[in-house]
């Protein structure tokens, strides 16, 4: 429960009051008490630039129960499936979903997104995910503030989460746990607009309290960190799409799917649930009313408690962050009510579990109500390759709370590189450079990402050149992967002439 009081505090907006937890008696928000539902189509969210620079407006379905609870409601966004190439918001699972949580009370919401064009040569995995996951936050974004004005939605801004089926899915865990800047580089660097993006309405909080996952993944468990926000997942075990453990899509990028992301929750205490559908493919509530009745009960459940959950505590954080700046790391977070607050002490860690204080930065002041912002840098020598970092705010009383952690990375475990590339089969390497010694593997596979050949290797610090001796003869596109010790994966794509 520690968890989600946390969470709420971070998801408030500036100019809307702390409100008591949601009235869920009487069978709210868990039967269908609202059989009637008031649909609008084609509410419009936002714009953007898609992969060719054509400017895309972003519209959504907006579903609410007719004669619903008369205080605003929780509020659940969804994102369609597709492949990041296809599907719209009125697609048959989503929409079903929409509908039934509608009602239930809630608000929900379904959404278009940016597309990828349906060409090899021009489909970016990685760009996808990112349009799609700063539209999300658009949407989210959309809907505070209208909470925070005319609020004719009647939406409880404490209370939004983000979910999605396949593609949908995908970008709604990297709404929730690609949150730092660095990762957003890992995964796509230069992207632009950051991690917010442009996509429409700056300013409001794009946080949300939990994130609703239906067969889908994350780029890197890693960016899954204690004190994250929890998720709930459904996924099939045969799925060939998606993978349900860590493997490849289609595109040939290597993704961690539901039962690897909850052996990960599970490992830094995020709270989550997993409904595992044995044997079952992609998606399987799309096509089978019996799938469908327990995700929407799987999700239901999982959602319930978090309505439940205590107010904000007096001091709210908007955002928090930390970057690598050379070797140094910038911390950097921002209040927008400090309550009773006397600072913040500074904390780091190497493994994300014992930590250790750095510094403390005293609030600017015990008791404000607008935006405050603060930065700590950590000049210390000497630093671990990956070092989390995390704030323990301290009231005047003696009262204390958590924020993170974040973590920074210093140093790649391990770079990849072939040459030359473009390369025939006679004359391609590998190059190789390690901080570390340690196993590691090196995996070829082909433009769908199927395995053609694994070659186990033992990395020293320094560098490693290697002729690859299973090259195949046909000429075009191949992906090369590093798999180190530490869960890390590097990948690099190889053209064979």
């Amino acid at each position: 429960m520690k968890h989600l009081v946390l969470l709420l505090s971070l998801v408030v907006g500036l100019t809307w009051p702390a409100r008591a937890q949601l009235d869920t008696t009487g069978g709210k928000f868990f039967y269908p008490l609202y059989p009637t539902l008031v649909e609008t189509t084609g509410i419009t969210y936002g714009a953007a630039p898609d992969y060719a620079g054509t400017t895309r407006t972003l519209q959504l379905d907006l579903y609410q129960p007719d004669n619903g609870p008369a205080t605003p409601r929780p509020l659940i966004i969804l994102a369609h499936g597709g492949s990041f190439v296809g599907g719209t918001r009125t697609d048959g699972d989503v929409q079903e979903l929409c509908r039934r949580f509608a009602r239930l009370g809630y608000v929900t919401a379904s959404i278009d997104y940016r597309l990828e064009p349906f060409s090899f040569t021009q489909f970016s995995g990685p760009r996808g995910v990112v349009n799609a996951v700063q539209d999300l936050r658009a949407a989210v974004r959309f809907f505070r503030q209208d909470a925070a004005s005319a609020n004719q939605y009647n939406i409880n801004p404490l209370y939004i989460f983000a979910g999605g089926s396949s593609a949908g899915a995908i970008t709604a865990v990297h709404l929730v746990y690609l949150d730092q800047q660095a990762e957003l580089d890992a995964l796509y660097p230069g992207a632009p607009g950051g991690l917010e993006g442009n996509s429409g309405t700056p300013g409001p909080s794009s946080a949300v309290v939990a994130a609703i996952n239906l067969s889908g993944a994350l780029g890197t468990l890693s960016w899954l960190e204690a004190g994250d926000e929890p998720l709930v997942s459904v996924h099939g075990t045969n799925d060939n799409v998606v993978p349900y453990g860590t493997g490849p899509t289609f595109t040939g990028n290597v993704v961690s799917g539901s039962g690897a992301i909850k052996s990960r929750a599970d490992a830094v205490g995020v709270p989550n649930t997993l409904r595992t559908f044995r044997g079952a493919g992609h998606v399987p509530y799309a096509s089978s009313v019996a799938y469908m009745d327990t995700t929407f009960r799987t999700v239901r459940d999982f959602l319930r408690p978090l309505l439940a959950a205590a107010s904000p505590l007096p001091v709210r954080l908007t955002s928090f962050t930390a970057e690598r700046q050379g070797a140094d790391a910038l911390l950097r977070w921002t209040t927008a009510q400090e309550e009773n607050s006397a600072g913040y002490a500074v904390e780091a860690s190497a493994d994300g579990r014992a930590f250790h204080r750095l510094g403390f930065v005293p609030s600017a002041a015990p008791n404000t109500t607008g935006h405050v912002a603060y930065e700590y840098r950590d000049r210390t020598a000497d630093k671990p390759r990956l070092r989390y970092y995390r704030l323990r705010q301290l009231d005047l009383d003696g009262q204390e709370a958590f924020y993170g952690p974040r973590a920074v990375r210093f140093a790649a475990a391990a770079s990849l590189e072939v040459y030359p590339n473009p390369a025939s089969a006679a004359e391609a390497a590998v190059l190789i450079s390690s901080a570390e010694s340690g196993p590691a593997q090196l995996e070829l596979r082909d433009a769908l990402g199927r395995l053609l050949s694994r070659q186990p290797l033992q990395l020293s610090a320094g560098q490693l050149r290697l002729p690859w001796p299973q090259l195949p003869a046909r000429p075009g596109a191949y992906h090369l992967l590093l798999r180190s010790a530490d869960g890390s994966v590097q990948q690099t794509r190889l053209l064979l002439q």
